[in-house]
């Protein structure tokens, strides 16, 4: 048995021996495994599985015993295969972060184009909601007292009277100067007609509001009441007027000197409260129906002026002082109509009621001719669509 391993371990060291220095540094350690594995089995005799393999020198006991150790794999070998596998890892690994990528792309840009979606669906509905709450047509009735500044509206008459009837869907802005010596019937009297200038006198704006929606035969939505003192003291709130005259005229003042303004036509005036009174009341070289455009003209100017970003200051103020001064009756949604039609830059139209001068118990009256004044009525019937029903 002593020999078997001796012979083994000679012809092993000679073996070894045999191998040069530059055949070892070739090797790879797993070839020397294999290598020492054959020679192992190709013995004249088999070692038993529990027996250590024991190398012995030629002469002398035995040194150092050695222990048969399993050596891996080559290092550069070993790392070819772990960085060839990463390799292949690597693009499943990327198209793996990539389709997670574009699914919480995806899953970001949903919500953002539902959310979107919403707003778009709620700015249509409130522009819907915008549009029917200001698409109704309403007539708006101004009657100016012809109190002289300091003296009570009480017992005075309608110096004028005019409606304005604001259609923003088909823009226009319909003006009905109504002559004060027209020949109607007035509610308060019973019915029996007189001249409507009367009505203010005997019932106020009431009466007068009354006898306006008999004459035309239309409702009357809102009102206003201007006297003289109550015209300067709003135009002198919003800090006065821009207006362009549209007449070559000289008016008095509000005391009744004669010839205090003169105004140029195409000029444009800086107008103070006393100056756009002279401008609107001036009807000696024309008719009642001028008379009611000019005024028309300083309504309009007075809304641009609160309608500039200067001018919102002025708006709490002059809205209360219309209230509280001039018995201004106007609900929110007919300001949006009105504030609507004037940014759509309706076009103005004049419905002037022609009639012929009369003498009635010897007093004079303006009789109304009945085929125009049904024009006038058939022109401010409008339809449920807030559009005018002749267009």
């Amino acid at each position: 048995m002593t020999e078997s391993r001796n012979g083994r371990s000679r012809l092993e060291r000679k073996r070894q021996e045999a191998m040069t220095q530059a055949e070892r540094e070739q090797t790879t350690p797993l070839e020397d495994w294999r290598r020492r594995d054959e020679m192992g089995a190709s013995g004249p005799e088999t070692r038993p599985s529990g027996e250590r393999f024991i190398d012995h020198q030629s002469s002398g006991p035995v040194k150092q015993k050695k222990t048969k150790k399993r050596t891996l794999p080559s290092l550069p070998s070993f790392r070819l295969r772990k960085r060839s596998a990463s390799v292949k890892q690597r693009p499943r690994q990327a198209e793996k972060q990539q389709s997670g990528r574009d699914s919480g792309r995806r899953g970001t840009e949903r919500p953002k184009r539902k959310w979107r979606g919403k707003m778009f669906g709620l700015l249509l509905l409130l522009l819907a909601a915008i549009v029917l709450f200001t698409s109704q047509p309403f007539t708006f009735m101004m009657i100016g007292s012809d109190a002289r500044p300091g003296e009570s509206l009480r017992g005075s008459r309608a110096d004028s009277l005019s409606t304005m009837q604001f259609v923003p869907l088909s823009r226009t802005i319909q003006l009905t100067s109504i002559p004060r010596d027209t020949y109607t019937p007035i509610p308060c009297e019973d019915g029996q007609k007189d001249k409507i200038t009367h009505s203010f006198a005997y019932g106020g704006e009431d009466c007068s509001e009354g006898a306006a929606e008999t004459l035309l035969d239309t409702e009357v939505d809102s009102k206003i009441v201007i006297s003289f003192d109550s015209f300067i003291g709003l135009i002198d709130t919003i800090g006065g007027i821009d207006l362009v005259s549209t007449g070559t005229f000289s008016e008095q003042d509000a005391s009744g000197k004669a010839n205090q303004y003169s105004f140029q036509k195409g000029k444009e005036y800086h107008m103070d409260g006393a100056m756009a009174l002279a401008y609107s009341r001036h009807r000696k070289t024309d008719t009642d129906g001028a008379r009611a455009n000019r005024q028309s003209e300083i309504i309009e100017a007075t809304a641009k002026e609160l309608l500039k970003p200067t001018g919102w200051t002025s708006i709490p103020a002059a809205h209360r002082y219309m209230k509280e001064e001039m018995n201004l009756e106007i609900s929110v949604r007919q300001m949006a109509t009105a504030a609507l039609s004037l940014a759509l830059l309706s076009e103005r139209e004049h419905l002037e009621i022609k009639g012929a001068d009369d003498y009635i118990g010897g007093v004079y009256y303006y009789v109304p001719n009945e085929p125009t004044l049904k024009e006038v009525r058939a022109n401010l019937d409008t339809t449920f669509y807030g559009t005018l029903k002749n267009q």
